[in-house]
């Protein structure tokens, strides 16, 4: 949990509670499922996909209270794939570099898409956004293969991602990151991960 985003969050919630009581009682709920879901993560291995993907349903209401209509999101969740386990909070890193680097320098805001499907026998967790896009294409990356990090630190999410694959599953699973394939632009992130339970690597 990112502390300007927690500051961003109450400060927000400070001036709803005046204007729309109600709106600001629903936001303050979101934040409530999103700190103790957090915290749980913390000290759990796995967790059913629908558990990340409602942790992420939160954190994107709490991000709609700063960016408004700027923000337009879409969650896709195969029933079939709900209890399918997976490392907690793997894609938040991906969802927050969206919006962070993504969305919010982008005037007009832009559509954050998180889906789940099976290809090629294996899970893949696609994070999409329509933002600024990346300076140029990124090669394929290996679980067991962080990318390099930059002196400002800007890809600590992506290379938390890949250590954390690389520990839980080794060569058996993958993240790429690259420009989106379609005209809309944006940036597209790929976690794929073996059907089977992980064990340590």
């Amino acid at each position: 949990l990112e502390p300007h985003m927690l500051f961003n969050t109450l400060a927000n919630l400070r001036v709803l509670v005046t204007l729309d009581p109600p709106r600001a009682q629903a936001m303050l709920d979101h934040l409530i499922r999103y700190l103790r879901a957090t915290l749980g993560a913390s000290h759990a291995t796995l967790h059913p996909l629908a558990t990340e993907f409602a942790l992420l349903g939160d954190y994107l209401a709490l991000m709609a209270l700063r960016m408004g209509p700027r923000l337009q999101v879409q969650l896709d969740l195969p029933d079939a794939l709900r209890q399918h386990p997976v490392p907690p909070l793997l894609l938040q890193p991906l969802v927050e570099n969206s919006i962070r680097h993504g969305l919010e320098p982008q005037v007009a805001g832009g559509r954050i898409t998180v889906q789940a499907s099976l290809q090629a026998g294996q899970l893949l967790l696609a994070v999409r956004d329509t933002g600024v896009g990346l300076a140029e294409a990124a090669a394929p990356l290996p679980a067991t293969t962080p990318p390099a990090t930059p002196a400002d630190g800007s890809h600590y999410g992506t290379r938390h991602v890949a250590d954390r694959l690389a520990t839980l599953y080794g060569q058996r699973a993958s993240f790429q990151l690259r420009p989106a394939p379609d005209a809309d632009g944006g940036t597209l992130a790929e976690v794929r991960l073996p059907l089977d339970t992980p064990t340590p690597a």
